[in-house]
């Protein structure tokens, strides 16, 4: 999974070699920022007003046609299905009333000229054998089945964002580091789990979580290197986020994103000077933002529950929270899954059902990979998210993120589920 993986050295030419695989690390990281904060301000304007051009002359902008990486299809382990990317129609619409922006139309400007591979064949909808997931948008290669659309979105976004995304990748440089020689952390794993929590708040994070390392959490053709996997949650700011899908929330979000890769490239320098392995696996930046999946990892490490609209639901604040992740080999005990009594509720609620505008979220659990749990349609949710430049209605609708009631939620769900009787 990472080719950055540094041990505690056993001599002076481990210690040199290591030193010279993190400048080249860095260098890497820092020219790639270099670039991408050039492009910011010259490639992606220019593009951007060649789309908005034709947008505002009505014409079809057909996405293989974009200048950019070229496209493949490569997927031969699956039986191709084309994706429908139609809005489902015929459903109850509604706008919940503390929203503060009108939710834009589901009419798309682009289409593909050869239809895609499904995103929900990609994903694993309706396998019934467990397997790990595949990359299908973001961060990986612009090259994949959706990657021009997710090349459209990249595009479409103001300079504003970019100037945002680039400082991201410039701080990403610092999730990886030498490790101490001597090693200081806590033999009981216990302590040590509870000296790491306690070192995660300080340097910021709301909630935080250990589990141990799966092959699951990873993406096919890798493999954990590392033994534990260490969650940590930032909550987005409630008012900001009312305005979603707009460029106020999608800064907002931008922000989350960079506080939270901030916590954990700390955290994991931390544990290497306890004289451990640890890399923080980030959001955004090149290969960082590909090598685990933070929302099953902090499920299993205690953070929350998966939710009806596909992401994390938390006690202490709903869905409005951002994650990252840092693995390490220090030994840790870990946190057991929590029971909120999302289920309890998602099984009958539909407010993010009826408020999501192409009516993405199946209102059944869905057989994924093996597991039946929550999904959102992919092929439906995509092209929706793209248009917005990041849609965040439904985890802004769902009861859960309103502030300070979640754990109203869970103490009544729960509640109802195992009831006190007789009197004391």
């Amino acid at each position: 999974m990472s080719i950055h993986k540094f041990a505690p050295p056993a001599s002076l030419g481990d210690r040199l070699n290591d030193y010279s695989k993190l400048l080249m690390v860095h260098f890497k990281s820092k020219s790639f920022t270099i670039a991408v904060g050039i492009a910011t301000h010259s490639i992606f304007p220019l593009l951007r007003w060649l789309q908005q051009r034709k947008i505002d002359k009505g014409e079809t902008i057909w996405l293989e046609d974009m200048p950019g990486p070229p496209q493949s299809q490569a997927f031969p382990h699956l039986s191709f299905q084309p994706a429908d990317l139609t809005p489902n129609a015929g459903l109850l619409r509604r706008r919940a009333r503390h929203m503060k922006v009108d939710y834009p139309a589901t009419d798309y400007p682009f289409a593909y000229r050869k239809t895609p591979l499904s995103g929900n064949v990609i994903n694993g909808l309706g396998e019934e054998a467990a397997r790990q997931p595949d990359h299908v948008f973001f961060g990986d290669s612009y090259k994949r089945a959706w990657g021009k659309l997710d090349w459209y979105f990249q595009v479409m976004e103001p300079t504003s964002i970019h100037r945002q995304i680039a400082q991201i990748f410039w701080q990403d440089g610092g999730r990886v580091g030498i490790v101490a020689r001597r090693n200081t952390a806590p033999p009981d794993p216990s302590d040590a789990a509870l000296l790491i929590k306690e070192a995660a708040r300080r340097f910021g994070a709301s909630l935080a979580g250990i589990t141990k390392m799966d092959a699951s959490f990873c993406y096919r053709d890798s493999s954990p290197d590392f033994q534990y996997a260490i969650s940590v949650a930032w909550p987005m700011d409630r008012e900001e986020m009312l305005h979603t899908p707009s460029q106020r929330s999608n800064r907002e979000i931008m922000d989350a994103y960079r506080q939270v890769n901030r916590v954990a490239i700390k955290l994991a320098n931390f544990i290497r000077s306890l004289g451990h392995p640890a890399q923080a696996s980030t959001n955004l930046a090149p290969g960082s933002s590909t090598e685990v999946l933070h929302v099953p990892i902090a499920i299993e490490a205690g953070l929350g529950q998966l939710g009806k609209h596909g992401s994390l639901i938390t006690a202490e604040f709903g869905s409005n929270v951002r994650l990252a992740t840092v693995l390490t080999d220090l030994p840790l005990a870990i946190d057991q899954p929590r029971d909120l009594g999302v289920d309890d509720l998602c099984r009958n609620c539909r407010i993010c059902e009826t408020n999501c505008p192409p009516h993405a979220i199946f209102s059944e659990k869905q057989t994924v990979r093996g597991q039946k749990r929550w999904y959102v349609n992919f092929d439906k949710c995509a092209p929706y998210f793209a248009e917005t430049r990041g849609c965040g209605i439904c985890i802004e609708v769902c009861p859960w993120s309103e502030p300070g009631k979640g754990m109203e939620l869970t103490k009544t769900l729960l509640g109802r589920r195992h009831p006190v009787t007789g009197s004391e």
